[in-house]
């Protein structure tokens, strides 16, 4: 079933009806896990859109969506390629000009000490312990890749919620744990933890597929998912930081919008955890 808070643009009723698939997919396989008629619903946002990761969308999950399910068996389905990526607003204490911020980021992002020094006392000792660091092509700072960004912006209209002034925000997931890690990292890449668990249902009508686990290993999957939310928290914080240094000033919000709320649920590009959060698509 769906709950459509879409726009309904073009785009959006095409994905509307790859995801009335996706939803009658959810379902048969909590029905069939749990020997008896179970349901699923997935909530569409006004931003419901294309997403970035081509295996997500043939997989039937699209950006802009919550996605959940009902089921007696722990079951997760691993196409929605979850990770945890979230952002982060600073409040800086007075302003500065763009060159300065450049320079800073420059600083922090060319400065492989500061990348090594913030995963060496901050990330927890198994994950730590399940990564390369000598590896500086699979683990970085990466707030300079994909979608992600790091940017100063400006607060100069009264009347607004937020007061005048500046702001960085960033959008980034812990590169950490995506699919360089294969003791730990949650991407469905050959060779990681739960690759050989992987069990695929079909809808031959629609000439679909979902990919999911369960079982033990989905209850791991969710605990990682769970660990994740306050390890990227703790790494935007961390970057910011170090960053702005003694201009940092309060804590706007520091969220996620892409990863599981509950055992039995998955957002992507969508917040969960407070009333306040970030629209970062266009019109």
């Amino acid at each position: 079933m769906l709950t459509n808070f879409s726009l309904n643009d073009s785009t959006q009723e095409e994905i509307l009806k790859h995801l009335e698939t996706t939803s009658k997919l959810l379902s048969k396989v909590a029905t069939e896990l749990s020997g008896t008629q179970k349901e699923s619903m997935i909530y569409t946002m006004p931003d419901l859109g294309i997403a970035q990761n081509g295996t997500r969308m043939l997989g039937g999950f699209y950006t802009g969506a919550c996605y959940s399910w009902d089921s007696d068996v722990p079951f997760v389905p691993v196409d929605a390629t979850v990770n945890v990526c979230g952002t982060a607003i600073y409040r800086l204490k007075h302003k500065i000009s763009v060159e300065e911020f450049k320079k800073r980021l420059d600083c922090v992002m060319k400065n492989r000490e500061t990348y090594l020094r913030y995963a060496t006392t901050h990330l927890p000792s198994q994950i730590l312990d399940s990564i390369d660091l000598e590896r500086e092509d699979k683990f970085y700072w990466n707030y300079n890749s994909g979608n992600h960004f790091a940017i100063l912006a400006e607060q100069t209209e009264k009347g607004s919620e937020l007061p005048a002034g500046q702001y960085m925000i960033v959008h980034a997931s812990a590169i950490e744990l995506k699919k360089d890690n294969l003791k730990y990292g949650l991407y469905p890449v050959e060779g990681n933890w739960y690759y050989d668990d992987i069990q695929t249902i079909y809808d031959e009508q629609e000439n679909r597929y979902l990919r999911y686990i369960c079982g033990k290993k989905a209850i791991q999957f969710y605990e990682i998912a769970s660990m994740l939310q306050r390890i990227n928290k703790d790494r935007n914080r961390y970057f910011c930081k170090a960053v702005l240094g003694e201009l940092i000033g309060e804590e706007i919000i520091n969220l996620s919008h892409y990863g599981m709320p509950t055992n039995n649920s998955v957002c992507i590009g969508c917040q969960w955890e407070q009333e306040d959060f970030t629209l970062l698509t266009a019109p």
